[in-house]
């Protein structure tokens, strides 16, 4: 082999190692001076809030809801409210004939005031005589204090009796089914010409206040508490979003299903919301204000935590951080970023301390 050819050989050789010491540079480490300008698209880290929630799968109800009955057998004469309807406490809403129970419950009634009155004439004759015979040291004060008990109790059980006698022919006049509180008219069953024993007539709930009854997720038992904000998303109501608060939570976990009864108030629903509707209950546990938040895809995991990169003065700066509260996708930043920096959020997962960058619109 000639000199020339030696000479060319040794040459290749050199440079062929040269661009592989290149290449590793570019691979890992610090940035070396070789490396091409990297295109990134950044967002500016500025103050936020940020929640720790826990959410369920929700049907809503009525604070007070309750079937309403019939006081006693009869027909179904009339019925005056559909469902839907809104009623207030008193308002008449099925009429019943029951002229034969009326008829009789009017008798019993009268009997009652009789038998009071009778009461209470005897009770007022033997306090009278107590009395007197108090006055000639014939009777003790204790005996004559008890006459007076039963005297006042005999004047009671006649006031009752004469109530009951006017509910009775009330009854008896025009035997009405009344809403038992002010709220919205459910499932009706009632129908016109049929006869009613003990079965439900209808159903009333009171949709000034609705409640959802959920069950959370065991790891957040230490946190639930009575008065923590929560809201409701319904979609049948396009997502349309209810606030309500916490009014009870369970410090202990129900055994059947291993999670946690919470019950969550909603009000001011300005009607909108209904009982029987389903929708997701988010309670919000823990909120963080005036922090960092960034999108948690921004983050680069490694073994020994978390990191960000940010750009300053054109160049990636790689950054240790550590993270508070998740929340769909979001994260808090406790430290590593301040308000103002210029946080990657794509083209980071390959840069190294000190290369180029340049930013680009997203």
């Amino acid at each position: 082999m000639t000199t020339d050819r030696r000479l060319a050989m040794t040459t290749a050789s050199l440079i062929s190692a040269a661009m592989l010491l290149v290449v590793a540079g570019c691979r890992g480490g610090d940035y070396t001076g070789t490396e091409r300008v990297a295109y990134v698209t950044v967002e500016v880290v500025r103050p936020s809030e940020i929640s720790r929630v826990s959410y369920a799968g929700a049907r809503v109800e009525g604070r007070d809801e309750t079937l309403v009955f019939a006081m006693g057998p009869g027909k179904i004469e009339e019925i005056l409210v559909s469902q839907g309807d809104s009623v207030t406490a008193g308002q008449r809403l099925v009429r019943l004939n029951t002229d034969q129970q009326a008829g009789t419950g009017v008798s019993g009634a009268s009997a009652a005031v009789n038998a009071a009155v009778a009461d209470l004439e005897n009770a007022e004759k033997n306090h009278l005589r107590l009395l007197s015979l108090y006055e000639s040291g014939g009777v003790s004060l204790q005996q004559v204090e008890a006459a007076e008990a039963l005297l006042e109790a005999a004047r009671a059980r006649l006031a009752g009796a004469r109530a009951g006698y006017s509910q009775a022919v009330t009854a008896r006049d025009n035997s009405w089914v009344t809403a038992p509180f002010s709220g919205r008219v459910g499932r009706i069953w009632a129908r016109e010409g049929n006869h009613v024993a003990n079965s439900p007539l209808l159903s009333i709930s009171d949709d000034s206040v609705m409640v959802a009854r959920i069950l959370l997720p065991e790891r957040d038992i230490l946190h639930l508490e009575t008065g923590l904000p929560a809201y409701m998303t319904v979609g049948s109501l396009g997502g349309e979003s209810f606030p309500g608060v916490v009014i009870s939570a369970s410090s202990t976990v129900d055994p059947v299903s291993g999670l946690v009864p919470v019950e969550v108030r909603f009000t001011g629903t300005r009607g909108r919301l209904r009982p029987g509707m389903t929708g997701r209950v988010v309670v919000l546990m823990e909120t963080a204000g005036n922090t960092a938040v960034v999108p948690e895809s921004a983050l680069r995991r490694t073994r020994s935590g978390n990191q960000v990169v940010v750009v300053e003065d054109g160049t990636a700066v790689v950054r240790d951080v550590k993270l508070g509260i998740y929340n769909e996708g979001m994260v808090q930043v406790v430290e590593g970023l301040s308000f103002g920096d210029s946080l990657v959020t794509s083209g980071h997962s390959l840069l190294q301390d000190g290369t180029p960058v340049e930013v680009v619109e997203r």
